[in-house]
């Protein structure tokens, strides 16, 4: 029993000796290239991880790390991809690593290939407002996808839709109104089996190229502030 309380006394230390570090960055404020973790606040748990890549032929993106007092289990978002053209696909990856750095996640320049069943028509469109976002462009896919994200102490915002294989619990759970999540707020999330989705923007609460319309892939980057490899 003494051995027990004994080990049990050693752990506490080593993890006071040892406290939490995350990379701690977001790149609309910073480049996270290469960022090193740092000391996170008594209260982390964990450290978490949001970032979304944009393919138009070059890449764009945009990431968002932090600590966080999340477990990791009570939220899981699988990746998903979202494809407005062949050469117009946004894909969201997030990492919750409980008690450690997480790794960094996938900074590929090859977009992501579209292996779904395309049994459906969408709408697909992007931009920074409901009228940028005009669905003259169709793509055929899984399902239907209805997004607007906004990030957090930004004005500005991503209007997006498309078809993906995204899955059931992922929609249901970004899907509640002003869903905030890792460093993003999305005031829509909206999944169809059809095309009959719409854009209606969710009143705010604080609870916890044919396609764009003159919206351009270096407006995209104006929004995300992040660099545009040319």
């Amino acid at each position: 029993m003494k051995g027990f309380l004994f080990a049990g006394i050693i752990v506490v230390l080593t993890v006071a000796a040892n406290p939490l570090s995350c990379v701690q960055c977001n790149s609309l404020k910073e480049v996270c290239d290469a960022k090193n973790a740092t000391e996170c606040p008594s209260s982390a748990n964990s450290c978490t991880s949001f970032s979304t890549n944009f393919y138009h032929g070059n890449s764009t993106r945009y990431e968002n790390h932090a600590c966080s007092e999340e477990n990791c289990n009570e939220t899981t978002v699988e990746p998903f991809t979202v494809y407005v053209s062949e050469t117009e696909i946004f894909h969201f990856e997030s990492q919750c690593c409980l008690g450690k750095a997480c790794n960094q996640t996938s900074n590929t320049t090859a977009p992501p290939q579209q292996e779904m069943p395309r049994n459906i028509q969408c709408p697909a469109c992007y931009g920074n407002n409901e009228t940028s976002c005009n669905e003259t462009q169709k793509c055929y896919g899984e399902r239907c996808v209805s997004i607007i994200a906004e990030f957090i102490n930004e004005t500005t915002m991503l209007v997006l839709k498309g078809c993906s294989s995204v899955n059931i619990s992922t929609c249901e759970f970004l899907g509640a109104a002003n869903r905030t999540f890792r460093g993003v707020t999305f005031r829509k999330f909206e999944c169809a089996e059809n095309s009959s989705i719409t854009t209606t923007l969710t009143p705010a609460t604080t609870a916890g190229t044919g396609s764009q319309a003159a919206f351009t892939p270096l407006a995209l980057a104006s929004i995300l502030l992040l660099r545009l490899l040319l």
